[in-house]
């Protein structure tokens, strides 16, 4: 039977999060009302699903995440680290990077500046049932951060909405992938940047291997940017990753 890892990517600059991260790495920055890393709140969601074996992607300010963490022995879970080699980046490539450590192994992407309370154990459930080389989660409807405008075809101005919910399926990020994947990733120029989204997963549709597991109720947040993580409702937060 495969076995799963999660796979964190850890090792981005962060620039949308500057200045905070000219000073330390996006991934800890604390968040919560106790004030804890944002991977700590990832890392313990994943023991929640009683996936303890983590494999993280690192670059910038590895030594922040590494000094914490160590090999994850104090919060009962083993950690990985695989440091990003110079030349092209990607997810793609990063991941193709980590081939070795990961072996045959299913993984549960993630990219680490986001915050969620998904049920790993029911989306893994439905990837095993569907069969497929990848399972996508994606949440509906997402919350403009601006207001818009509807016009008429004079241009005249007939209503304003503000901050509307669009009714669409998003995609966070997060993902299950078969280890088939490096099958495809070893058919690219290892001279440019991969990346799973813009060249794995469509050829992935294509082949008609491609699931969306769409939970009723689920909190999602990309809190990459200081816009998104000023406006964080920390005490909420809490309740939701307890």
């Amino acid at each position: 039977m495969t076995k799963t890892v999660g796979v964190l990517f850890c090792g981005g600059e962060g620039t949308r999060m500057r200045p905070l991260t000219y000073y330390m790495q996006k991934v800890m920055i604390p968040i919560g009302q106790d004030q804890l890393p944002i991977l700590e709140y990832v890392i313990t969601h994943f023991k929640k699903h009683g996936i303890k074996d983590l494999i993280l992607l690192v670059n910038y300010k590895r030594e922040q995440i590494q000094g914490y963490f160590g090999n994850g022995e104090k919060w009962g879970m083993d950690l990985s680290y695989v440091i990003d080699k110079p030349g092209p980046k990607g997810t793609g490539t990063a991941l193709l990077n980590a081939k070795d450590i990961i072996d045959d192994r299913r993984m549960i992407i993630f990219y680490s500046d986001i915050i969620t309370n998904v049920n790993f154990t029911d989306m893994l459930n439905f990837h095993l049932k569907h069969g497929k080389w990848t399972t996508i989660l994606v949440t509906e409807g997402w919350d403009l951060r601006v207001g818009i405008a509807e016009v008429d075809e004079i241009r005249r101005v007939t209503k304003f909405v503000e901050k509307p919910t669009l009714p669409l399926l998003v995609n966070t990020g997060i993902s299950i992938l078969e280890p088939a994947v490096f099958d495809f990733l070893e058919e690219f120029d290892s001279t440019i940047s991969i990346d799973l989204s813009k060249d794995i997963f469509p050829y992935f549709v294509e082949k008609d291997n491609v699931m969306a597991y769409i939970p009723e109720d689920c909190y999602w947040d990309d809190i990459g940017s200081i816009e998104r993580y000023e406006k964080l409702n920390h005490v909420e937060i809490t309740k939701l990753m307890k």
